[in-house]
Formats: C-alpha cells, sequence, structure tokens
C-alpha cells in the first residue's frame, strides 16, 4: 500500500495523480511501503478469519490505516469502475457527465468531477460558438464571394473541435487532468470544493 505523499491517501497501483487532492505523483520519492503495518491476506488464512475480524476479501491489502471493505479493484477508493475510465465516461455525452457530479460515488473524486466539469463548461462553450458561428455564416451568405468558404470553414472547425474532444478522452484515460485554456481551469477550481 502506497501513501501520497501529499495527503497520506491509498495510492492506486502506478496512478499519476493522487485521487483524494490530485496532487502529481513521482513514484520515486513515494516511500515503500512499510512491512509491519501492511498485511496481505491469503487465501488459505482469509478462510480462518474469525467471525468477530471484518471480512477480508483475499488478495486485498489490509491495515489500520484503511478499512479492508473500503478497498476495491479500483484502487481503493470507492468508484465501482477505476477513475480513468469514470474520467473518459464524463466525456461520452453530457448525461454522465452531469450524473456523476450528483452520484455519491463519483462526485467524492476530484478526477472525476474535474473531467466532468471540464466537458459541460466546454459544451456550453461549443453551443455559444455554434451560435456565433451561424450569425456568422448568415452574414456571410449575404456576400456572393464569401459563401464559397463558409463550407469548408465548417468542416475544419467540426475537426478541431473533434480532435480536441479526442485529446480530453485520451489525456483521461492515461489518468492526466489536462486542463484547457480558460474553461480548465474554472474546473479546476470548481472541483476543488
Amino acid at each position: 500500500m502506497y501513501l501520497c505523499p501529499h495527503c497520506d491517501v491509498q495510492l492506486a497501483d502506478q496512478a499519476r495523480f493522487c485521487s483524494q487532492c490530485g496532487g502529481p505523483i513521482a513514484w520515486d520519492q513515494v516511500a515503500p511501503p512499510q512491512t509491519d503495518a501492511v498485511e496481505v491476506i491469503a487465501e488459505p488464512e482469509a478462510r480462518r478469519l474469525d467471525i468477530e475480524s471484518p471480512v477480508v476479501t483475499p488478495g486485498y491489502v489490509a491495515s489500520a490505516a484503511v478499512r479492508p471493505e473500503v478497498v476495491a479493484e479500483s484502487g481503493g477508493d470507492g468508484l465501482p469502475v477505476p477513475e480513468n475510465i469514470a474520467g473518459v465516461l464524463a466525456y461520452a455525452t453530457l448525461i454522465p457527465a452531469v450524473v456523476f457530479l450528483f452520484v455519491d460515488p463519483f462526485r467524492r473524486s476530484r478526477f472525476v468531477r474535474f473531467h466532468a466539469l471540464q466537458h459541460i463548461l466546454l459544451w456550453v462553450t461549443g453551443v455559444a460558438c455554434a451560435i456565433a458561428a451561424s450569425v456568422l455564416w448568415m452574414a456571410l451568405q449575404l456576400i456572393p464571394p464569401m459563401r464559397v468558404l463558409v463550407f469548408p470553414f465548417v468542416g475544419l472547425i467540426s475537426l478541431a473541435w473533434f480532435f480536441l474532444w479526442l485529446l480530453l478522452v485520451v489525456k483521461a484515460y492515461h489518468h492526466e487532468a489536462f486542463k484547457l485554456p480558460w474553461i480548465g481551469d474554472f474546473a479546476d477550481e470548481w472541483s476543488r470544493r
């Protein structure tokens, strides 16, 4: 069991950021686990546990710092899916992003909250840009030589928007809190609350 050097929360295996404080993790600076405080329960020992002792799933880490029933396959953060997959799902559509802000296990994860807020803010910005682009498109339709330029610009903007979305999905999958200019700063500030 490795602990975050910033807030002493249990870290997922090879996580790049802490799920609690969001601080970057440099694995060369993380202290190795103490053998006297950590005990790995093997299969035969798990069957011989007394009824009064806590139930521990075989192979998981049990220590005094972490309650065994909270330790999950997703790294101990209590989410039903790994944190990076939840971050990717936040970018799928607007619905998971909004749901992740209000459903209890997801809203406790700062990483998931950040990506959900960033997607919502990106979506709002996209709607505002679409409205502005449609007004500009109507104005350019009044100028005959500019009519030819409208469709290539729409295609380029749509392609750029898709690659921006794809970049955010890939960064979330690699467990990186990639911040967009302005939008990412707001999402980061609001996710800390």
